[in-house]
């Protein structure tokens, strides 16, 4: 009996163990069930808030976006643009060098208005850029005026215009033939000891101690030594040569000179105008003769057959007057040349010209502008300048070869088919000259711009 009542007393604990094992069970699973519970609902939680999040960051973005898109377009525009005005230039080239070859009759139009498109117009890769319209007004006169647009697609069937306005000029037979201290179309020579310097007479005198350094030299030619610095030649300014040359291979500068300026290559050829004779009324004079020692006053205009000073003769010039010689021009030794301050005097070359040493040529105004030597197309030997004393002016023989054989101080410019500078000559180029205009009474062969401008860009269809 008493095994059974132990028997019968374990299963009891037995089954009290199960239920607190089943108890205990349930408890765990409720957790486990409370936690999953808790983890779905912090889950759906992270999901709406990351929803949240994202629709957040988009409605930041959208802007963000449509920024982006703008500036996009407008750069693309800005690059479409600046394409459209660089057809619209190649436009004007085109038109200038029809007009110049004389090609342009065969564009469409009359004489008052001929115009041109290009269609098609192509990059470098064979890629269609856009296309460009181009109108010349007055194609035969002296001024004409070209527009040229061109046009780039933007969207759809929009365009992107821009239009260059160009004003050509011919010329009234007034030309700046002075933009270099020395310019020699066929080439330039400095010699030892000589030296180029400037100075603004519109703004102050030369200064020796502080010269300027825009004496600059210039020339046409390309071939080698076409700007020659011998031992101790001083250049302060620029030497230019040639279109489409390389100066740095042609300028040629021997030890001891000084350049200090750039060695530099024309973008085009620099046309020297020819020199028509004076187109005004003068007073027929007939040869001109200054007898050995005498004296004369000139105070009126006029042409002569020949103009010659005898030894130790002396000529004053008082008033602003024009000298036509067509014969020869001749100052024989210790003969003077005087401007009176007040005067202005412009001297036509025509046939020679025969300067003795010791001679004198003196501007007492001491402004360069005030006395001028052309040389015509008939002046086509040499100037060769043999003067002594210091001089103001300036000299363009377009066809004949300038001399510069003296020591003395040379303010104002030379041009000429070709320039020789003397040992220890001194050249001071008064860059007031380079603004200063002179008739030559003839027209360029070519057109040339006057004024450039954009018209109001657009955009179009």
């Amino acid at each position: 009996m008493e095994g059974d009542q132990n028997l019968a007393t374990k299963l009891v604990y037995r089954e009290k163990d199960k239920m607190n094992i089943n108890t205990e069970v349930s408890k765990v699973k409720g957790k486990i069930f409370n936690n999953i519970n808790k983890r779905k609902e912090e889950r759906g939680a992270v999901l709406v808030i990351g929803v949240l999040f994202l629709t957040f960051m988009l409605l930041l973005a959208i802007p963000f976006l449509f920024q982006v898109s703008n500036e996009r377009r407008s750069a693309e525009k800005s690059y479409k643009a600046f394409a459209a005005l660089s057809m619209a230039e190649a436009g004007v080239e085109r038109a200038i060098w029809e007009l110049n070859s004389g090609d342009i009759y065969s564009w469409s139009g009359t004489s008052s208005l001929r115009s041109m498109n290009i269609g098609s117009f192509l990059t470098s890769d064979g890629e269609t850029m856009g296309s460009i319209d181009i109108r010349v007004i007055d194609p035969e006169g002296d001024t004409p005026v070209v527009e040229s647009t061109g046009q780039v697609p933007y969207i759809g069937s929009l365009t992107v215009n821009r239009t260059a306005r160009v004003e050509l000029w011919r010329g009234d037979g007034s030309h700046y033939l002075f933009g270099y201290g020395i310019f020699g179309d066929e080439g330039i020579n400095i010699n030892s000891k000589a030296q180029t310097d400037s100075y603004n007479s519109t703004i102050a005198d030369y200064d020796p101690q502080n010269p300027g350094t825009n004496g600059d030299i210039g020339t046409n030619a390309t071939h080698l030594g076409c700007i020659f610095l011998a031992n101790n030649a001083r250049v302060y300014g620029n030497a230019t040569t040639g279109y489409e040359s390389m100066p740095e291979d042609i300028i040629i500068t021997q030890p001891g000179s000084v350049h200090s300026g750039d060695k530099l290559a024309m973008t085009k050829p620099q046309p020297l105008p020819s020199v028509a004779p004076p187109e005004e009324s003068l007073s027929f004079m007939g040869e001109y003769f200054l007898g050995p020692g005498l004296q004369d006053v000139i105070s009126e205009s006029g042409e002569f057959t020949s103009f010659r000073l005898e030894n130790s003769s002396k000529v004053t010039i008082t008033a602003d007057v024009t000298l036509y010689v067509t014969g020869d021009f001749s100052m024989n030794s210790f003969s003077q040349i005087e401007i009176a301050e007040g005067a202005s005097v412009t001297v036509y070359l025509g046939g020679t010209f025969t300067q003795h040493s010791n001679t004198q040529v003196n501007n007492l105004t001491m402004d360069p502008t005030k006395l001028l030597f052309l040389g015509t197309d008939s002046f086509n030997g040499s100037l060769d300048w043999n003067a002594t004393t210091t001089f103001y002016g300036s000299v363009y023989t377009p066809r004949a070869a300038v001399n510069y054989n003296s020591d003395a101080d040379f303010y104002g410019a030379i041009s000429g088919k070709y320039v020789d500078i003397n040992s220890a000559a001194e050249l001071h180029y008064d860059e007031a000259l380079g603004k200063h205009k002179v008739y030559t009474g003839t027209t360029l062969d070519t057109y040339i711009v006057k004024s450039w401008h954009e018209l109001v860009p657009a955009v179009g269809s």
